[in-house]
């Protein structure tokens, strides 16, 4: 098994959601020219060495989309366990890495994020790596390998902020100039903002 130190970040995107205040499986949605998981990891490839997506509700169907993608698919299933389980799933699928970026399936803006925060984690020696943008925090998290157990010791019910608000010394707020951290679709209307986005931003 590889050492932390030899697989230095993997992205664990969590797409296992059954989505039901979108009224629709959100991963799937069409966004542009891709569907909505597709470019949240075709930007992820680009940055990242590795790519681990945790699925659960409809997962087959995801992992079909994203086939010929190299990215690996992993099982959540326990998807009513919230998404500190898919956390847990993707870590322990990708295995040992120096650092996880913890993504949403469902945001739809990473560039613009991840440069700045990958160089971040390369010049600081914080633990915990968090994107804001006008003072507002947002995603991806950078968590790294010395908090893995913590990580897989949160019950149902706790989230990563259990985790940033116990460790707030060694916690670092990286601003970037993209609002899209602070974006994910939850709703229909979140959706048709993303559509309107990318139709402005793409086709001018």
């Amino acid at each position: 098994m590889p050492s932390a130190d030899s697989n230095p970040v993997v992205a664990v995107v969590l797409a296992a959601g059954m989505a039901t205040r979108m009224g629709a499986l959100k991963q799937l949605l069409p966004l542009g020219d891709r569907r909505l998981i597709e470019r949240v990891v075709d930007q992820l490839t680009v940055q990242v060495g590795r790519v681990v997506v945790v699925v659960g509700y409809r997962g087959d169907e995801i992992a079909a989309v994203l086939a010929g993608r190299p990215v690996e698919c992993v099982p959540n299933p326990d998807v009513a366990g919230g998404m500190s389980s898919s956390v847990q799933c993707g870590i322990r699928g990708a295995g040992p890495a120096a650092a996880y970026l913890i993504c949403l399936g469902d945001q739809p803006v990473l560039d613009g994020i991840l440069e700045p925060l990958l160089a971040a984690a390369n010049t600081s020696p914080r633990g915990i790596l968090i994107p804001t943008f006008q003072g507002r925090r947002g995603h991806p998290l950078l968590i790294r390998h010395r908090y893995v157990e913590q990580i897989l010791a949160l019950g149902p019910d706790q989230g990563l902020n259990t985790l940033t608000r116990a460790h707030r010394d060694d916690t670092l707020e990286v601003p970037v100039g993209e609002q899209g951290v602070l974006e994910d679709l939850d709703t229909p209307a979140d959706y048709q903002r993303a559509l309107q986005r990318i139709r402005e931003t793409e086709h001018g």
